[in-house]
């Protein structure tokens, strides 16, 4: 009998030493597919405290403690450290949880969890550390009711690439609402590319793309123009021949209306529209290397300016543009944008 009691201390002990190991962020990205995880008195309707307490206990990640600590309160909603601009929530009614750092060195994660129309659950969890090493990544798990048992999923962020290669990718949960959202920092735009996905009911399917500093179309660039008041629906991001940085290329539905703008170091500039004498001609780009050309109207006559260039008459403008070579003809891959239609 004794023996038996010593084997069922050892294998209690070791349950325990299971639960409180930590891993580094880095492990947790490399290996959380390779396990389920049961959670304990999960039933049909977990919440998130109890789904975070099991990835917890299975992974040990150090940014979760301080939520955990907090959410032992059950009355504990949220606290903010004036110090960082930190905060800790615990959002038990909407299914979410977060450790914000406020943007210091220290780690951070969010959670938040959805119901699937089948009965099931699905739980995610960001962890992230701006530092030693800079790091950031989402894990998704399918939740069993009848099992008590999360497994990993795979999530729309696979297969995703950013668009700069340079660009720093996050992702984001939705306390309120559904949507889950990958976010590219843009070095030039100096600005966030949100892609959305949008919930089913079952999982996330791509939905539209945001740009926060990118929100008017024509009416953007020309509060008083009237011909191009067209809402802007489409979206493709082009790169030309010999050059890395890209260019964004903006249409409406019918794609009767068509917009270019590039942007550096957080200056959006417009170069060009869909007419004879314009960065665009007939769905066609030049190539340009930098050079935007843009028409003037002076006394009835029409002038180019081109940077670099003196103003001079459209056809001598023409035949510049000309002997920069032959367009380079663009099939754009559009995706759906939603823009603000009011300036």
């Amino acid at each position: 009998m004794k023996k038996y009691l010593l084997l069922l201390l050892a294998a209690t002990t070791s349950m325990c030493a299971l639960a409180t190991e930590n891993h580094s962020l880095e492990e947790i990205r490399d290996q959380w597919t390779s396990r389920n995880i049961k959670v304990p008195k999960g039933g049909e309707n977990p919440n998130i405290v109890q789904l975070l307490t099991a990835f917890q206990n299975a992974w040990g990640a150090y940014v979760i403690d301080p939520v955990l600590r907090c959410a032992k309160d059950p009355r504990f909603t949220s606290k903010k450290d004036e110090e960082t601009d930190g905060e800790i929530i615990v959002d038990r009614k909407n299914g979410y949880a977060c450790l914000d750092n406020g943007g210091t060195d220290s780690g951070y994660m969010e959670t938040c969890v959805w119901r699937r129309n089948n009965g099931h659950r699905l739980f995610a969890i960001v962890l992230g550390q701006p530092v030693d090493p800079e790091i950031e990544f989402v894990c998704f798990y399918d939740y069993d009711p009848k099992t008590s048992t999360m497994c990993p999923e795979t999530g729309p962020e696979q297969g995703f690439h950013p668009l700069g290669k340079e660009n720093h990718v996050g992702y984001n949960l939705p306390r309120k609402g559904k949507d889950f959202i990958i976010s590219e920092y843009d070095i030039n735009l100096q600005s966030n590319i949100n892609h959305v996905f949008s919930w089913d009911g079952n999982k996330h399917h791509f939905s539209h793309i945001g740009i926060d500093d990118l929100k008017y179309g024509y009416r953007w660039f020309n509060p008083k123009e009237t011909d191009y008041l067209v809402e802007m629906t489409k979206i493709a991001f082009i790169t030309l021949p010999g050059q890395n940085d890209y260019f964004y290329l903006l249409s409406d539905d019918e794609e009767e209306g068509m917009l270019a703008i590039a942007s550096y170091k957080g200056d959006i500039e417009l170069i060009g529209i869909n007419n004879p004498i314009s960065f665009l001609k007939d769905g066609c780009v030049w190539q340009m290397i930098n050079e935007y050309p843009a028409s003037v109207s002076s006394n009835g006559k029409t002038k180019i300016t081109v940077e670099g260039w003196e103003d001079m008459d459209e056809e001598t403008a023409r035949e510049k543009i000309k002997s920069l070579g032959q367009p380079v003809l663009i099939k754009p891959e559009w995706r759906k944008v939603r823009l603000n239609s009011e300036p």
